[in-house]
């Protein structure tokens, strides 16, 4: 089965290598073949190190440049040229079932040339248009969040297949396509990660700790990740804060792609300044940092839309091994027990407390259990091995008319 895939990205939006990379390689061994059509306003440095990995993943790429200004008028040139390229592409690559991700692709795949004769599965990537009300200060009421509305609802009820990361999603957007969607069409489809590369390793741990200047004995938390308003870095060092005040000797690592933002969060904290650890690393050397911790922390700002995220850092952690500390309504977190982690919902000063307390008095004596357990939890619901597995569920059973394609693709 050929499927081409449809983003629509920014210019520094990484996770088709990161995290989609990954995972159609390995449904590749189950049948699916992905092709690629990225639509971005990235500059071309960005797009050739995207080209440049799917080539080698052997995966046909397609970048197409979005035009910004006039901001309108540039988006709706762009979604009209779109659907040409999808066309094009389709019979190019002998596409048997497009998969647009988020709102504009899906508007390129509902335009009136046919593109829909295809099966569609949707990947609604949770909700992103309540994201950007909850967090860009975009206006529910406006006519633009309400046209963008209809088209996620209108591609709800024709697509095959409706792919969420959590089902509080699904839940969400079943209710908004209204009556007749049928619910059997959703699929929870995770954002697995390799769990042979996040692992533990006890001596490579060692010396990590000895790279970073920490102490095999000091209780060392690590966030690794965005920063901004939206992941409760404020409250993130108030519980450090909690922790370092019952051990002196513990750390806190942050990795981060944007180390000018924790500087910036710790300039009034001199406490907490000379035992915090900021690092910007590629990818590849992310897993043995956080193999090294004691917990891994995952706050977010609660709100509408991130009952809609599966945070991909949660996943992360588990399978290095590490507890976290998570926000209790993000994404499908009722998955993580007492004895996994810990989940948070005021994030006020007497629940990190809270938090420090149970990380003083359960994990740390207990660190190999709680290793053995994430561990256990995190290949069971956030490998790269239990995510191909649900895509294959979500694929199965499509019906793919070989005949109508060719018609479609020729007419």
């Amino acid at each position: 089965m050929n499927i081409l895939f449809i983003s629509w990205d920014g210019p520094q939006v990484t996770y088709l290598e990161g995290l989609f990379l990954p995972i159609f390689k390995r449904l590749r061994k189950n049948g699916l073949n992905f092709h690629i059509l990225q639509f971005t306003w990235g500059d071309t440095n960005r797009t050739t190190r995207t080209r440049l990995a799917f080539d080698d993943a052997r995966i046909p790429y397609e970048a197409a440049r979005v035009w910004r200004r006039p901001l309108a008028l540039g988006s709706l040139a762009s979604i009209l040229r779109g659907r040409s390229m999808v066309r094009s592409l389709s019979q190019k690559w002998q596409i048997d079932v497009l998969m647009p991700r988020s709102t504009f692709p899906a508007l390129i795949c509902l335009g009136p040339s046919g593109q829909t004769d295809l099966p569609v599965v949707f990947d609604a990537d949770g909700l992103p248009l309540d994201e950007r009300v909850n967090f860009a200060g975009v206006s529910a009421s406006s006519v633009a969040h309400r046209v963008l509305r209809d088209i996620e609802a209108e591609m709800v009820r024709r697509a095959e297949r409706v792919l969420t990361r959590s089902q509080r999603a699904a839940d969400v957007l079943l209710a908004r396509a209204g009556a007749g969607t049928s619910s059997h069409k959703f699929h929870v489809v995770g954002n697995g990660r390799d769990s042979v590369q996040f692992s533990a390793n006890r001596d490579l741990s060692a010396a990590t700790r000895l790279e970073l200047g920490v102490s095999p004995s000091a209780p060392l938390l690590v966030y690794a990740g965005s920063l901004g308003e939206q992941y409760c870095v404020r409250e993130m060092l108030e519980l450090f804060r909690a922790v370092i005040v019952r051990q002196p000797e513990a750390r806190l690592l942050i990795l981060s792609g944007a180390p000018e933002l924790a500087q910036a969060a710790l300039s009034n904290l001199p406490l907490l300044q000379p035992a915090t650890i900021i690092k910007s690393v590629s990818s590849t050397e992310v897993p043995r940092y956080l193999a090294c911790a004691d917990l891994g922390l995952a706050l977010r700002r609660p709100s509408f839309s991130m009952q809609a995220v599966a945070p991909i850092k949660v996943g992360e952690y588990l399978l290095c091994g590490l507890p976290v500390v998570a926000t209790n309504g993000v994404g499908d977190t009722s998955r993580i027990r007492d004895d996994i982690g810990f989940l948070v919902e005021q994030m006020d000063e007497n629940e990190m407390e809270a938090v420090a307390d149970w990380f003083f008095s359960k994990v740390l004596p207990d660190r190999d259990g709680f290793a053995k357990r994430c561990r256990t939890l995190g290949r069971e619901s956030f490998s790269l091995d239990s995510c191909v597995d649900d895509y294959v569920s979500a694929f199965s059973g499509l019906q793919i008319d070989t005949a109508r394609r060719e018609s479609m693709l020729k007419a």
